[in-house]
C-alpha cells in the first residue's frame, strides 16, 4: 500500500459583485496560500447570484493553482475561516496540493436514477490504487435520493468514505448547478474521489431531543405505524406540549425525528441523523418521514434549538482536535436550516470554527444534505454541520 504524502491546503474567498473579478480574487488567494507548489485538486463553492457561468471560477482556480481536477457547485451561502456570506454573492475555494491520488467526476441526469448514478460514481473510485479511498460529491439538492445514491456507490466501492453536500441556491434563480471538466449544469453529480488522502469528520447536530427514545415496532416506507407496540400518531402527539397536541400543522412544523439505527446506544451522536416528519394519517395512526424506516429503529421527537446547536459544535470540535493532529485544511457543510436563522445572528458557525481550528484552512456552504459517515457508515444528514478535515498524512 503507498503512504500518503503530505497534504496542503490554502483556501481563498470573496465578495465581489462581479463574477469575474471574484473568480479571480479567489483563485489568487488559492494559489498564493500554496507556497509555490502545484494544486492536484480545487473545489469552490458560489453563490447562485453570480449566474449560471460558474464556470469562471473552474477556469480561474486551474489558471491559478495549477490543479486539473476542480469541482464546485451552487450555493444559498457560503462559509470560510472567519465569516460567512448568506446575503449576496460570495465565493470560498480550497486549493489542495500534495501527493494523492484524484479522479474528477460529471455525471448528468441525476432524477430518477440516483442509483446508476451511484455506480458510475462508485466505478470512479474503485479504480483508484491508492488506500483510503474517498469521494467528495456535490449534488443537486432538488433531483437528489440520498439514500439510492449511496447505496449505488457502495456497491462498487464499499470501503470509500462518502463526504459533500447537496447544492443550494438563493430564492431567486429556482435551481442549482455542479460543476466539473468544464461541464456546469443542473440536475447531475459533480466531485471528486480521492486516493491516499487521509479524511477526519465530525457531525454537530442542531436539535434538541423532546421525550423519551421509542422503538419503532411497526413501518413500511416512511410511515411509521407503531412505537412501542403503540399506534405512533398518538405516541408523538404525547410528546408535545398541549398547545401543539391542538392543532396537527403546527405539531408538523415544529417538530423533527430524531433517528438511530436498532441496537445503537442513542446518547452517541454520531448515530443519530434528524429527518422531517412530513405529515400524519389519522386513519391508520401513522406518521410519515421524509426518510424511509426499518422495524427497530430508534425514534424520537427533536426541534430546533440554538443553545443545544452551539453546545453541540463546540463539543465536536473539541472532539475533532482530540481525535489526531492539526489538520490541514477542512471543508464545513452547513444545513440550510442552520447559520443565521437558526442562530438569530451571522458568523457564529464561522467563530465556532476559527475558535476551534485557528487559522486552517477552512471552504463551506450551506447546503440541501450533507453527506459523511455515521454509525460505521455513510449517511446523508439534514439539520447538521458536518467537518471535514484533510489529514496532513
Amino acid at each position: 500500500m503507498a503512504t500518503p504524502g503530505m497534504v496542503r491546503v490554502s483556501c481563498g474567498a470573496s465578495r465581489l459583485p462581479d463574477g469575474a473579478d471574484a473568480a479571480r480574487e479567489v483563485a489568487t488567494q488559492a494559489g498564493r496560500g500554496l507556497g509555490g507548489e502545484r494544486a492536484r485538486a480545487a473545489v469552490f463553492f458560489a453563490t447562485s447570484g453570480h449566474g449560471p457561468a460558474l464556470g469562471r471560477f473552474e477556469m480561474a482556480l486551474r489558471a491559478a493553482t495549477g490543479a486539473s481536477s476542480i469541482a464546485g457547485c451552487s450555493a444559498s451561502g457560503v462559509v470560510w475561516p472567519g465569516g460567512e456570506a448568506e446575503r449576496g454573492p460570495a465565493v470560498a475555494a480550497l486549493a489542495i496540493s500534495g501527493d494523492f491520488e484524484v479522479r474528477r467526476f460529471f455525471v448528468p441526469s441525476l432524477r430518477g436514477r440516483a442509483e446508476e448514478v451511484g455506480r458510475e460514481i462508485g466505478r470512479e473510485a474503485a479504480m483508484l490504487e491508492r488506500e483510503p479511498r474517498s469521494i467528495l460529491l456535490l449534488a443537486d439538492s432538488y433531483a437528489l435520493a440520498p439514500d439510492e445514491l449511496l447505496a449505488g456507490i457502495e456497491r462498487l466501492a464499499p470501503d470509500a468514505v462518502v463526504v459533500g453536500a447537496g447544492a443550494t441556491e438563493t430564492e431567486h434563480t429556482g435551481e442549482t448547478t455542479v460543476v466539473a471538466g468544464g461541464r456546469c449544469a443542473a440536475n447531475a453529480v459533480a466531485g471528486l474521489a480521492f486516493g491516499g488522502l487521509r479524511l477526519r469528520t465530525r457531525v454537530s447536530l442542531s436539535c434538541a431531543i423532546v421525550g423519551e427514545w421509542r422503538t419503532v415496532t411497526a413501518c413500511t416506507g416512511n410511515r411509521i405505524l407503531a412505537l412501542d407496540g403503540r399506534p405512533a400518531l398518538p405516541a408523538w402527539l404525547e410528546c408535545l406540549p398541549a398547545s401543539l397536541r391542538e392543532e396537527m400543522r403546527d405539531g408538523l412544523r415544529a417538530t423533527l425525528a430524531a433517528l438511530a439505527p436498532p441496537g445503537a446506544a442513542v446518547a452517541a451522536s454520531e448515530s443519530v441523523v434528524v429527518r422531517p416528519i412530513v405529515g400524519a394519517d389519522p386513519r391508520d395512526d401513522s406518521i410519515l418521514l421524509g426518510d424511509e424506516v426499518v422495524p427497530g429503529t430508534r425514534f424520537a421527537v427533536a426541534v430546533r434549538d440554538a443553545a443545544v446547536a452551539r453546545e453541540a459544535l463546540g463539543a465536536d470540535l473539541d472532539l475533532f482536535r482530540s481525535e489526531g493532529p492539526e489538520v490541514a485544511g477542512a471543508f464545513y457543510f452547513s444545513g440550510a436550516e442552520r447559520g443565521e436563522s437558526l442562530f438569530g445572528h451571522p458568523d457564529v458557525e464561522s467563530a465556532y470554527l476559527a475558535r476551534g481550528l485557528g487559522e486552517t484552512p477552512i471552504a463551506g456552504l450551506f447546503c440541501g444534505a450533507e453527506f459523511a459517515p455515521s454509525g460505521g457508515r455513510n449517511r446523508f444528514h439534514q439539520h447538521a454541520g458536518v467537518l471535514v478535515g484533510l489529514e496532513r498524512g
